[in-house]
C-alpha cells in the first residue's frame, strides 16, 4: 500500500525493522495495538518518528485526545484470529511464506496448518459501523491515544503497562492480535476492524459520525461511543418547525396556502383532461401530425379573418396530446402561412435548445394541411391554468380599451379612443392615467416588490435568450404567462423568426442586435404600464405624468430603470446594465423561491406516507376474500389468509355496543402503520361468530401478508416459477412496487 508522503500514515508505516508495518505488509514485528507496545526499541522509534513531524505540544495533546487510530482501528473483543470471527489481515501479494516461521500474528498469506484460507474482503456497507461514507475517515471507536505510545524515556518500564491498558481499553486483550480489514477507494486505503462491521438487523445502525452523535470525545471520555438506532419503518413526523413558524412578510408575494395548493393542482389536472364538446359543432381534425385530442384554449376570433395584433396573422391555440409519449402540449397555429424556405429552421433548432425557468420552451415546428389550408404549427410546453399578464393586471374596461397602445405607444395625440369611441384630449389622458393608477383592487398601485419580482424574472429570461444570440420579440402583455401567482413565463418565442425570415439575407443573425434592443424597450414599457396600472402611461405625450406617478410612489431604482430603458434610443443597452438597479433585491427573490420550495416539500412529505399506506392496502385487499387461487376456492379462508381476514375486520368492521359502526380514522391509520412496520405489539382478533380468538403481533401479521401476497405474485408469473417457501418474509410486490 502506498501512502502520501508526509502524511501521518506514511510516517507511521515507514518505520524500519520490526515496527508493525513494513512496506505496506504486516511484517514479523509487533502487532499494532497488541502486546508489542512494551518493546522499548519500537516505542523509541515511534517517539522519534512523531518528533520528526515537528508537532507542537498543543497538537500532540489534541492527537492524544483523538487517538492514533484514525488509521489503525482496534481489534475485535477477544482479539481472535480470522477463523474465529475476526476481520483478518489483507492478503497482500508481497507477503511470502518465509513469514510463516515468524512470531508475528500476520504471517503473510500462510495462516498456519488447519486454518481456513482468507476470504475475499468486500467493501464495507455504507449504512453500518461508524463510517457514513467510504471516503470519510474512519473514526476511533476505542479510547487508545497517541500519548500512550510516546515513552517518557528510552527505557521506561511503565510503558508496557500503559500500552496494555490502552489496548484493554480498546476492547480487546493486550496479548491478542488485532485483525484490521483493509479497503482501498479512490486512491486512499482505509482500515476497519471486525467489531466495527456490525450486521444490519431489522433496525438500522448509525455511528457517531452520522450527524446524530458526538463528533469527537472530549478529555476524560474514554468509554464506548454513543450509538443511534434508526427505526425500520417510515412515519410522518409533522410539519417542520421552520415551515410551521414561517411568518408571511407583507412586502413579499403571498404563496399558496395548503388548501389553495391542492385546489390549484386539481384545477390543472381538470384543464389537462379537458376535451372538446362533440355537440358544439367545432370541426377540428382528429390528428395533426403526431398530436391528437385537440381542444381550444382561447375563445374563437370574432370573425374568421380577425388577425392577431401581435403577429399579423389569424392564429389559434389548442391543447393536444402527443401520441408518442402521452404528454400534453400547446399547438399555436398560424393560419394560411406557407413556408417558402427551410433555412429558418436553423433558428428554430437554436430555440429548441433553450431551457429556462421563465421561458416556455419551443419543442417542434411543422407545416400541415390537416386544417384544410397551409398552416404553420408551433409546439410549446403546456402550463395548465396559466393566465396572461394582460388578463391578470389589465382587465378593467378602461385598461383593456387602452391596451392597443402597447403595440404603438408613440402614436401621437388624439389617436386613442375612450370606451365610447370618443378621442381623448391631452389633459383628459393625464387625468385618466391618474384614475387608472388607483384601479387595482381598490388598493392602489401594485406593490413595488411584485413589480421587482416580474422585472427580475423577465430580465433573467432575456439574459438567457440574448446570450444565445437570439431575441424574444414577443415581450407583450398578451404573450407573458403567470402561474403560481407570481411566476412569470415568456411565451411564443421563435415565431417571429419564422414569420419574418428573409431568405435573401446573407446573414440572418445580423438583425438580432436590433431585435435585442427592441426587447429592452418593450421591457421598459411593460414596467411603466405595471407601475402606472395603465397602457396610456407609455404614450409619448403622457410620459411626464407617468414618471411623476412613479417618482412619487416607488423607489429611485424603479424610476432609473424605466428611464434607462425608454430614453436615449441610440445608446446600446444590455440586460447586465440593469443589475446595479436591481441590487440586493435578487436576495429577496432567492429567499422567496427557497421559502416556496420549503412549503412544497412540507406538503409532499404528507403525500409520501399516503402512497405507502395505499400500497399496503393494495396488498391486503389482493389477498383477503380472494375467490380462488390456482384452483383452490378456499385459499382465502384458511391459514395466513384467515388471520388477515380477521385483521381486516379489526381495522374496518368494528361496531359499538348498540351495533352502530365504529368509525375512527386514527385507528385505521395507526393499525396500518403498525402493520407496515411489523412492530411487536400484540392485537386480539375475533371471528364474526365470536367462536375463535387469536392473539398475534403485528410482526406475524406482516409476515403472513408478505407470504400470501407472494403466492399471488408467483401465480401471476406462471407455473414455471419456483414455488414460494413458507419461510419467505419479504418478496417483490411485482407490478405494485412503487
Amino acid at each position: 500500500m502506498n501512502a502520501p508522503q508526509g502524511s501521518k500514515l506514511a510516517t507511521y508505516m515507514s518505520r524500519g525493522g520490526n515496527a508493525g508495518y513494513s512496506g505496506g505488509n504486516y511484517g514479523p514485528g509487533v502487532p499494532i495495538g497488541g502486546s508489542g507496545g512494551s518493546n522499548p526499541a519500537n516505542i523509541s522509534q515511534l517517539a522519534s518518528d512523531l518528533n520528526n513531524l515537528g508537532l507542537d505540544p498543543n497538537t500532540l495533546k489534541k492527537l492524544s485526545m483523538s487517538g492514533i487510530r484514525e488509521f489503525i482501528p482496534p481489534g475485535p473483543p477477544g482479539g481472535g484470529p480470522q477463523g474465529s470471527g475476526g476481520g483478518g489481515p489483507p492478503n497482500n501479494s508481497n507477503s511470502t511464506a518465509d513469514n510463516s516461521g515468524s512470531s508475528s500474528p500476520y504471517p503473510g498469506s500462510n495462516y498456519g496448518s488447519g486454518s481456513n484460507p482468507p476470504q475475499r474482503l468486500q467493501p464495507p456497507h455504507t449504512g453500518i459501523g461508524s463510517y457514513g461514507s467510504p471516503r470519510a475517515s474512519p473514526t476511533p471507536s476505542g479510547s487508545s491515544s497517541i500519548s500512550s505510545m510516546i515513552p517518557a524515556g528510552p527505557q521506561d518500564p511503565a510503558m508496557s503497562a500503559e500500552a496494555a491498558a490502552a489496548a484493554a481499553a480498546a476492547g480487546g486483550d493486550p496479548n491478542m492480535p488485532v485483525h484490521p480489514v483493509q479497503y482501498s477507494d479512490g486512491g486512499t486505503t482505509y482500515f476497519y476492524s471486525s467489531d466495527d462491521m456490525q450486521p444490519t438487523g431489522s433496525e438500522g445502525y448509525m455511528g457517531p459520525n452520522n450527524g446524530m452523535g458526538p463528533a469527537a470525545m472530549g478529555p476524560g471520555q474514554m468509554g464506548p461511543q454513543q450509538q443511534v438506532m434508526l427505526p425500520s419503518y417510515s412515519m410522518y413526523a409533522g410539519t417542520p418547525t421552520h415551515v410551521a413558524n414561517m411568518k408571511v412578510r407583507s412586502n413579499v408575494p403571498s404563496f399558496l396556502a395548503e388548501n389553495e395548493l391542492k385546489l390549484e393542482i386539481l384545477k390543472r389536472q381538470h384543464i389537462s383532461q379537458a376535451q372538446i364538446d362533440p355537440d358544439s359543432g367545432c370541426q377540428l381534425p382528429t390528428n395533426v401530425d403526431n398530436f391528437t385530442q385537440l381542444c381550444p384554449l382561447e375563445p374563437p376570433p370574432p370573425s374568421p379573418m380577425h388577425k392577431s395584433q401581435t403577429f399579423g396573422y389569424v392564429t389559434s391555440v389548442y391543447k393536444a396530446t402527443n401520441t408518442k409519449n402521452g404528454q400534453c402540449v400547446v399547438l399555436r397555429r398560424i393560419h394560411g402561412f406557407r413556408l417558402v424556405n427551410t433555412k429558418c429552421m436553423v433558428l428554430v433548432d437554436q430555440w429548441k435548445k433553450l431551457q429556462h425557468a421563465n421561458l416556455v420552451a419551443l419543442r417542434q415546428v411543422f407545416t400541415t394541411k390537416a386544417f384544410h389550408d397551409h398552416s404553420m404549427v408551433f409546439v410549446y410546453d403546456f402550463f395548465p391554468g396559466a393566465e396572461t399578464l394582460m388578463l391578470k393586471h389589465f382587465n378593467s374596461p378602461n385598461q383593456m380599451a387602452a391596451g392597443n397602445a402597447f403595440m404603438d405607444p408613440f402614436n401621437g395625440g388624439g389617436g386613442t379612443l375612450d370606451p365610447n369611441g370618443r378621442p381623448f384630449a391631452g389633459s383628459h389622458k393625464s387625468q385618466m392615467i391618474r384614475q387608472q393608477a388607483m384601479l387595482t383592487g381598490q388598493n392602489g398601485l401594485l406593490p413595488e416588490s411584485v413589480i421587482w419580482t416580474y422585472v427580475i424574472q423577465m430580465t433573467s429570461a432575456l439574459r438567457h435568450i440574448h446570450s444565445a444570440g437570439l431575441a424574444c420579440r414577443t415581450l407583450d402583455p398578451t404573450k407573458i404567462l403567470i402561474i403560481n401567482k407570481t411566476r412569470l413565463l415568456l411565451n411564443c418565442c421563435g415565431i417571429f423568426d419564422v414569420l419574418t425570415f428573409d431568405p435573401t439575407s446573407s446573414n440572418p443573425m445580423a438583425a438580432m442586435a436590433h431585435y435585442q434592443q427592441e426587447d429592452l424597450i418593450a421591457l421598459g414599457k411593460i414596467v411603466l404600464a405595471l407601475a402606472c396600472n395603465s397602457f396610456l402611461a407609455i404614450q409619448r405625450e403622457n410620459l411626464q405624468t407617468s414618471m411623476e406617478i412613479v417618482t412619487s410612489t416607488y423607489s429611485s431604482d424603479m424610476r432609473n430603470l424605466i428611464m434607462y430603458l425608454l430614453t436615449n434610443p441610440n445608446r446600446l443597452k444590455t440586460v447586465n446594465d440593469l443589475m446595479p438597479m436591481m441590487g440586493a433585491r435578487f436576495y429577496n427573490q432567492l429567499d422567496a423561491a427557497l421559502t416556496h420550495n420549503d412549503i412544497i416539500e412540507a406538503e409532499l412529505s404528507k403525500e409520501i406516507e399516503s402512497a405507502r399506506l395505499f400500497r399496503l392496502l393494495t396488498k391486503l385487499c389482493t389477498v383477503v376474500d380472494r375467490a380462488e387461487l390456482n384452483g383452490d376456492f378456499g385459499w382465502a379462508e384458511y391459514g395466513d389468509r384467515y388471520m388477515l381476514k380477521l385483521f381486516r375486520d379489526y381495522i374496518f368492521h368494528q361496531i359499538m355496543e348498540d351495533g352502530r359502526p365504529w368509525l375512527d380514522m386514527a385507528h385505521v391509520i395507526g393499525c396500518l402503520n403498525k402493520l407496515d412496520a411489523g412492530v411487536g405489539e400484540k392485537v386480539c382478533l375475533m371471528s364474526r361468530d365470536e367462536q375463535n380468538v387469536l392473539v398475534v403481533n403485528y410482526s406475524e401479521l406482516r409476515q403472513c401478508l408478505e407470504q400470501s401476497f407472494a403466492e399471488c405474485v408467483h401465480s401471476v408469473r406462471g407455473p414455471s416459477m419456483n414455488p414460494v417457501s413458507n419461510s419467505a418474509s419479504t418478496v417483490s410486490i411485482g407490478t405494485y412496487s412503487g
